[in-house]
C-alpha cells in the first residue's frame, strides 16, 4: 500500500516563523484572564492563524514546490494572473476560478496535462489566498 503524506501549513500567529509545516492540532490555550481557556490551532508545534491553514494536496508544481490548499496557481502560459486557488472539496482538490459556477470547477487531475516525475509541468505556485487577504488589510 502506498503511503501518502498528510501535512498542513499555517502562518505563525506571532509572525516570527512565517509559514510552519507539520501536523494539525486543535487544543486549548490557557489565558491569565477570562476566558481562561480559548480554542487554538497549532501546526508543527506553533500556534497559527486559523484562516491560513491549508492541507498538502500530495502534488508538486513544476518547480517541485508542494501544492497546498489555499495556494494561488498560475499556468506557465500566464504568470501575471492567477488561474485559480486550490480549495478542498469532499471529492478532492479543486481549482476555484473567480466568478465561475461550481459545476465548471475541475479537479487538479483534470486540469493537468503533463505529469513528469510527479511534478505538474504546467502549474506554478505563486502565493496564497492568505497572502492576498493579509495585503488587503494593510
Amino acid at each position: 500500500m502506498a503511503k501518502r503524506v498528510i501535512m498542513f501549513r499555517g502562518w505563525d500567529a506571532e509572525g516570527r516563523k512565517g509559514w510552519v509545516y507539520g501536523d494539525l492540532v486543535h487544543n486549548k490555550k490557557v489565558n491569565k484572564t477570562e476566558p481562561y481557556l480559548t480554542d487554538r490551532l497549532m501546526v508543527g508545534g506553533y500556534e497559527v492563524v486559523p484562516e491560513s491553514v491549508g492541507q498538502f494536496t500530495g502534488l508538486y508544481d513544476f518547480d517541485n514546490k508542494p501544492i497546498f490548499e489555499g495556494d494561488l496557481i498560475y499556468t506557465r502560459f500566464d504568470d501575471k494572473k492567477p488561474f485559480g486557488s486550490v480549495e478542498y472539496h469532499s471529492d478532492g482538490y479543486f481549482f476555484i476560478n473567480d466568478g465561475s459556477p461550481f459545476d465548471n470547477h475541475s479537479t487538479l487531475g483534470k486540469m493537468l496535462r503533463h505529469n513528469v516525475d510527479g511534478r505538474y509541468a504546467e502549474l506554478k505556485v505563486k502565493g496564497t489566498t492568505y497572502d492576498i487577504r493579509t495585503e488587503q488589510k494593510k
